[in-house]
């Protein structure tokens, strides 16, 4: 039997990603910003509550209250809360000191969907007359003007929407991360919203309305919150609008082993929203056209790293098709030097690449040993 022909069938798919990406980046070159269509609509609501999810955040979670107060006049009426999950530190009583809305929960499922789900629950009546919830991790900051920009969105009639996540990093593993967080958002994100496709959640800096949450947080029970949200709303139709006038500033661990355990936990989510989604997944392929194929499979065609490790090895099998992918990879990162701020910093951190492969292969290795172990996966500072 000759199983050539399969192998070729099989290379071919895993260089779909590259091929997709290489099409993403074309769109960003060649395509325009689309200009608003939506008829704005009449908002009765009174500013939107920050909820911020935190497990022994003492020491960080002052400062952030703090830094989001200073931008709450962007959007009146707005309230911050401060979710104090499972602590065995000073959290709840440091937000308060900030002047913070505290919810203390002691129980419960564990993970930041349960914690978002929970506090809906608990305290709807803080919500259900806000125009919007906007979700930051404990030590996000938010650059001036964001909030107006959100308010403005939802005011032209966004229901979900993704700001702009810039990464801060003190590391070079840090730096190697954020990178291929920003290439995404610039190149990936930029072009989907100008073919008016949605764009995907992350983790940070999503707000919703607040219907639009509560109705889908009750099945949030995964590690990857964000990517179980982002196979829902596609599989409903509902659209994540992209604001890249919107930047939340997002600390990157300074450590290798904070980074690759961000990693694993990330790692071990993707895992557990395709085998928990996988119909959700199906009916979103089928249901959304080409916005929808865009957005899921590249969502679990990651780390984006691994497929190129597996090109590289389908070179010595298949020489025509892995080059072709590996030709593609390497023009999506090169293009990716148009949208940075310091082109030259980021080609010379490409060269790092190797050990940014080595971060993941630890992460694999966590998320892998840890993947019973039912407990925040903090990421380590």
């Amino acid at each position: 039997m000759n199983l050539y022909p399969a192998g070729q069938v099989i290379a071919a798919i895993l260089i779909s990603d590259s091929l997709m990406r290489f099409l993403l980046v074309l769109i960003r070159f060649l395509s325009r910003p689309r200009s608003k269509t939506v008829t704005p609509e009449v908002v009765d609501g009174e500013g939107c509550v920050i909820l911020i999810a935190a497990h022994n955040e003492s020491g960080t979670i002052g400062e952030t209250v703090r830094s989001f107060n200073e931008r709450l006049a962007e959007w009146p009426s707005s309230e911050i809360w401060v979710v104090a999950d499972r602590c065995q530190d000073g959290t709840a009583d440091e937000a308060k000191r900030e002047a913070a809305n505290v919810a203390v929960r002691v129980d419960g499922r564990v993970g930041k969907g349960a914690v978002i789900d929970w506090w809906l629950r608990a305290y709807q009546s803080e919500w259900v007359k806000k125009d919007a919830i906007l979700i930051l991790d404990a030590d996000s900051r938010l650059e001036a003007g964001s909030l107006k920009c959100i308010r403005e969105e939802f005011k032209a009639g966004a229901k979900v929407i993704q700001s702009f996540v810039a990464p801060v990093a003190g590391s070079e593993s840090g730096r190697l991360a954020g990178w291929s967080e920003v290439i995404m958002q610039r190149v990936d994100d930029e072009a989907r919203s100008r073919c008016g496709w949605p764009v995907p959640l992350r983790g940070t800096g999503m707000a919703f309305r607040g219907e639009v949450l509560a109705e889908l947080a009750p099945r949030l029970h995964t590690l990857a919150e964000d990517l179980e949200l982002d196979v829902l709303l596609c599989s409903a139709g509902v659209p994540v609008t992209l604001v890249s006038g919107s930047v939340v500033l997002d600390p990157k661990p300074i450590k290798s082993d904070g980074a690759a355990r961000q990693r694993a936990r990330w790692l071990h989510g993707q895992i557990q929203v395709l085998l928990a989604y996988w119909r959700e997944m199906l009916a979103g392929l089928f249901k959304g056209g080409p916005g929808a194929w865009f957005l899921i499979i590249l969502l679990f065609l990651r780390p984006k790293i691994l497929f190129i490790g597996i090109r590289v090895i389908l070179i010595f099998i298949f020489p025509k098709i892995a080059l072709t992918g590996l030709t593609m990879d390497l023009s999506y990162y090169l293009a990716g030097a148009f949208f940075v701020e310091k082109p030259a910093s980021y080609l010379l951190d490409l060269i790092s690449a190797p050990r940014y492969l080595f971060m993941w292969v630890r992460s694999f290795g966590i998320a892998f040993f840890r993947r019973s172990r039912k407990v925040w996966l903090k990421a380590g500072r």
